[in-house]
């Protein structure tokens, strides 16, 4: 593209030295040819043309505002009456009269001529470019239709004269040229661009429309008039004098419509700056509302804004919350309601008290129940403000606009101005859409946080899931004489259930099954309590009742009132079949024997319920010998208690799994019995922590 443009140019500069070539040689020698005239001519239309098509590509890569578009054509301008000046005190011969033709007199005025022409006619394109993106700003097809006539007339002007002398008159050029500066003047209200422009911009449009209307005045007179400018242009070549004279005018006429249109609009300026700054922090508000989730740094940008919009002298920030008030927040007189001041500007608390404040219902209160803007235009003589009386110069209009969110009032936004009668209606709106905007954002942070703190209560209760896991066995005893699996599965992240297992030496095994009372972190405590103290006592303990009696104690000090913890405990003979087992208060062992199938029920107590002597005599042990085949099923009660509706899985519908599977392995046992109670339930989440540990005795060990 851009080999394209210099090649563009080289090409433009070429067809200029050699008219320039043309005009020399027929200083030196009178060439009467047939279109020698309409060569030159059509020379120069090449040229431009080639140099219209530079600039045009150049102006496309560039976006530019109005207003520097209206500053390069003032600058571009100066430099033509500088060249204009140039030509006029530059002392060459000039150029004389013959035959409607024009004959320059040296070599520098051909030269000079050549020159001028060529900068003359670059700058008639380049201001016929940036016009047109003036008048084609918003475009309508009126617009642009009025645009393509005026251009066509323009062409059309400077095109019927290709063939004519210099100083010859043509009637179709006249008709032509008045017709060009009936749509010039058509297309010079075309000034859409000066309604969007900012005080500051519409005083330098101001600017720049007079000097440019002084200017393209200038540089048309001295075009239209008998100079040396006007003599070299006609010379050069007589279709752009035409199209120069016409862009020209036109300029004047567009910058004049320009002065006097932004003259008219400079009024409404801080009208529209305002409505603007509106408009651009409602943009801004919307853009916080995703984007920032700071609570402090959202306050701040909206009592911020609020007072740059509304150009009020304070403006604060109330959060108002349901809660009893805490670290010097204030709150109502009734204490319904707490409130704090999350952000403040240019006042302090102590003004604000007074103001928000009354011996009578406050202007707070007030609207904390209508839940409606309020505006107070003259504070010194309101009488919610009687207690102000002696203190004068605190403000003098107040808008107080309530923050409704859909759960409730979420905060009130404040606005003081040190002159009664300061806020007019749009005022009232623009703070209005500020709260709006401000309530969305604050719910926004506020649902976030809480979701950002339930997001990192989750992670800490997958923690805890994975450090419970870690508490439960991460294998199980093995031994030839027995088959023994098991698993525990939490209702919620964490549970109270618990299992274990505890080798005691001379090949006797531990088993305990428990339950807390309750479910979640809670229980799970208890639950990791209760893993230390089976750790701690298995061991010394003989006995399954010698344990329950000892952990009994242990527990007893640190457990919640209201809560407890059931328990089996049997210790395995792994050599013999002996299984000795102890219950406290917990689900009866299954134990299925051939065909029999029956459960196993030891009296006890819960663990925790009580202490001492009651609870010791409370528990019993019973001792069951095992054959090979037996099958021994260690549950809590998430099993038996799994619902389907109103029915539960009872302990019939499990003593029928197991028996059903009997033959199976202990794995088999288990998977059998957690299908059987999924379908039971059509597959729902459980509602209680479940457990299930399964023994099965493959028979006494022989000895050799």
């Amino acid at each position: 593209m851009k080999l394209r443009r210099l090649i563009l140019l080289g090409a433009a500069f070429l067809l200029v030295i050699f008219k320039f070539a043309l005009d020399v040689v027929e200083k030196n020698v009178e060439l009467d040819l047939m279109g020698f005239g309409l060569i030159r001519e059509l020379l120069v239309i090449a040229s431009l043309s080639l140099l219209y098509f530079v600039i045009d590509a150049l102006a496309s890569r560039r976006e530019s505002t109005p207003l520097r578009k209206l500053g390069f054509v003032l600058i571009a301008m100066c430099a033509m009456i500088l060249v204009s000046i140039g030509l006029s005190v530059s002392g060459v011969g000039g150029f004389d009269t013959k035959n409607q033709a024009l004959v320059p007199l040296d070599y520098p005025s051909i030269f000079l001529a050549s020159l001028a022409a060529v900068a003359f006619g670059i700058f008639s394109i380049v201001v016929f470019r940036l016009l047109r993106d003036l008048i084609l700003i918003n475009r309508k097809p009126a617009a642009r239709r009025n645009w393509l006539i005026f251009s066509a007339l323009l062409l059309g002007t400077s095109l019927s004269c290709l063939t004519s002398r210099p100083l010859d008159s043509s009637v179709a050029t006249a008709i032509l040229f008045s017709f060009s500066i009936l749509f010039a003047v058509m297309n010079s209200f075309r000034l859409p661009w000066i309604v969007y422009l900012t005080k500051r911009e519409k005083l330098f449009s101001l600017a720049c429309g007079f000097f440019l209307f002084g200017g393209f005045t200038a540089l048309a007179v001295q075009i239209g008039t008998s100079s040396l400018l006007r003599k070299s242009l006609l010379y050069y070549s007589h279709p752009l004098f035409q199209f120069t004279q016409l862009v020209a005018i036109f300029g004047a006429l567009y910058a004049g419509m320009a002065f006097v249109s932004t003259l008219f609009h400079l009024p409404t300026a801080e009208a529209f700056d305002r409505k603007r700054s509106e408009v651009s922090s409602l943009h801004t508000l919307s853009k916080l509302v995703t984007q920032v989730f700071d609570f402090n740094e959202l306050v701040d940008n909206v009592t911020s804004m609020t007072l740059q919009v509304v150009g009020a002298s304070s403006c604060w920030l109330e959060i108002i919350t349901a809660a009893p008030a805490e670290d010097g927040a204030g709150a109502s007189d009734d204490g319904s309601y707490a409130v704090h001041v999350a952000a403040m500007k240019n006042i302090a608390q102590e003004e604000i008290d007074m103001l928000v404040s009354a011996e009578r219902r406050g202007i707070r209160d007030t609207v904390v129940n209508e839940r409606k803007a309020i505006v107070v235009d003259d504070i010194e003589h309101d009488a919610r403000f009687v207690h102000l009386k002696k203190r004068r110069g605190v403000a003098g209009s107040l808008v107080v606009v309530p923050l409704v969110a859909h759960t409730g009032l979420a905060g009130i936004l404040y606005a003081t101005k040190k002159e009664s009668f300061g806020f007019v209606r749009d005022d009232v709106d623009a703070i209005s859409a500020f709260a709006d905007q401000a309530t969305v954002a604050i719910e926004n942070s506020r649902l976030i946080r809480e979701s950002l703190e339930k997001e990192r209560l989750y992670r800490e209760m997958l923690v805890a899931q994975e450090m419970q896991k870690r508490l439960l066995p991460q294998h199980v005893p093995s031994a030839p004489t027995i088959d023994l699996d098991a698993m525990s599965t939490p209702a919620f992240e964490v549970g109270g259930d618990y299992y274990d297992f505890m080798e005691l030496g001379e090949g006797r095994i531990g088993i305990a099954v428990g339950d807390v009372s309750g479910k979640g972190v809670s229980a799970a405590f208890y639950m990791s309590e209760m893993k230390g103290i089976f750790q701690a006592l298995g061991r010394i303990c003989g006995s399954p009742k010698e344990f329950m009696v000892k952990a009994n104690e242990a527990l007893a000090d640190s457990i919640d009132k209201h809560s407890f913890v059931s328990l089996i405990y049997a210790i395995l003979d792994s050599r013999s079949g002996r299984l000795t087992v102890a219950r406290a208060g917990h689900c009866p062992m299954l134990h299925i024997s051939g065909e029999t199938v029956a459960y196993v029920r030891p009296n006890g107590l819960g663990m925790g319920l009580s202490r001492g002597q009651t609870f010791d005599d409370a528990i019993q042990e019973e001792v069951i010998t095992l054959v090979a085949g037996d099958v021994c099923v260690l549950y809590t009660d998430g099993v038996t208690e799994a619902r389907c509706g109103d029915d539960e899985f009872g302990y019939e519908r499990l003593m029928e799994a197991a028996r059903g599977a009997r033959e199976k392995t202990a794995a088999g046992i288990k998977v059998e019995i957690l299908e059987t109670v999924s379908r039971f339930t059509e597959q729902r989440a459980n509602d209680d922590d479940l457990t299930l540990v399964v023994l099965k005795w493959n028979g006494a060990e022989r000895r050799p």
